[in-house]
């Protein structure tokens, strides 16, 4: 009887073992199956950006043309997908589609009124804009009355609900570019003076839902950082705020926290430099269109290309700045690498 116990207890053991040897097998095959799926999805996505630095390394290839249409001079673009963007130009924000056709019109009802970067597109795919009150007026210390300028923060959501984040009355200042994180939903706004060159800018950062975070305006020596801050994008790899400051003629650019890391001033060739719009890629470098003059006192529109340490790699176009209004002018760039350059009433697509 002892004799069988134990050969019963052995055969349990062995099944027990067996059966542990088998849930073990199982287990180690899917954490197999899971990290063989994650090495390959980032290998996919190395390959991409390795095929995106190849086609950066070279002049860009236009792909398609966006006609705008009629008086509509482009002065900024937010791309929602690669069929669908927004472009605005003084007095007015359109939505079109990748064939220039209008899907919607904001105008005068919607109060626009921006020469920046007054809109951006967040990580939802929903539109925030700036928008500004053109009927408040005040007293003034001398007689009469003056216009009082009161600026919203709106979103308009993809079914067409529209929502004030934020009510900005800040004397003396006016916002005038803004970007949606797409790290954390944040809102970045640069702030310009009204009056004077003179007068700092600061670039004031919300969370989402237009709750102030807290302004960036001084570097750790106390300096002014901004003057007219007119576009601003977030580098998505790193977080640093970049600040294209005409009235600087320089990129300012600061890290999520608002520490200054650098500012650009152009290439040793540029005897001037003077920015506009301004971006990043899927590898975070820093895209920006810009005016001046060349080493043979040539006026040019350039679009340079950036690491996200402020290095010059490369310029990606250079047209003669004697054509008028037909130089790029603003820039973004989709998820796919493809920039969307702003020509007076035309997008021009490169890959």
């Amino acid at each position: 009887m002892m004799q069988a116990w134990i050969d019963r207890l052995e055969k349990q053991q062995s099944s027990d073992i067996q059966g542990l040897q088998s849930t073990i097998k199982e287990m180690i095959e899917e954490r197999m199956s899971a990290v063989e799926e994650k090495i390959e999805g980032l290998l996919g996505t190395m390959e991409e950006k390795i095929e995106g630095m190849k086609s950066r390394c070279f002049p860009l290839v236009l792909t398609s043309t966006i006609n705008v249409g009629g008086t509509f001079v482009v002065n900024h673009i937010s791309v929602v997908s690669p069929d669908k963007l927004w472009v605005s130009n003084r007095r007015k924000l359109q939505q079109l589609d990748d064939t220039g056709h209008v899907i919607r019109t904001l105008d005068d009802e919607y109060q626009y009124d921006n020469d920046g970067g007054g809109h951006t597109v967040s990580v939802e795919g929903d539109l925030v804009f700036i928008a500004k009150v053109h009927n408040s007026v005040q007293p003034t210390a001398s007689d009469g009355l003056e216009s009082q300028k009161i600026y919203y923060i709106r979103k308009i959501t993809s079914d067409g609900s529209i929502t004030t984040l934020l009510t900005l009355d800040v004397p003396d200042l006016s916002p005038r570019c803004i970007h949606s994180s797409h790290i954390n939903g944040d809102l970045l706004i640069g702030l310009t003076a009204d009056y004077s060159y003179s007068w700092p800018g600061r670039v004031m950062r919300c969370d989402k839902t237009g709750k102030k975070i807290g302004d960036i305006e001084l570097d750790e020596e106390g300096e002014r950082l901004y003057k007219g801050p007119r576009y601003i994008t977030e580098n998505k790899i790193n977080g640093d705020i970049v600040v294209s400051d005409d009235w600087r003629e320089a990129l300012v650019v600061v890290d999520r926290s608002g520490r200054h890391r650098f500012d650009y001033k152009g290439h040793s060739t540029d005897q001037s430099f003077q920015p506009h719009g301004v971006c990043t890629d899927v590898l975070g470098r820093i895209l920006v269109v810009h005016t001046g003059t060349d080493n043979d006192w040539r006026d040019v529109c350039c679009i340079s290309l950036l690491d996200h340490d402020g290095r010059f790699l490369t310029r990606l176009l250079t047209e003669p700045a004697d054509l008028g209004d037909f130089v790029p002018r603003s820039l973004c760039v989709d998820d796919k690498n493809n920039i969307y350059v702003a020509y007076d009433d035309k997008i021009k697509v490169f890959r």
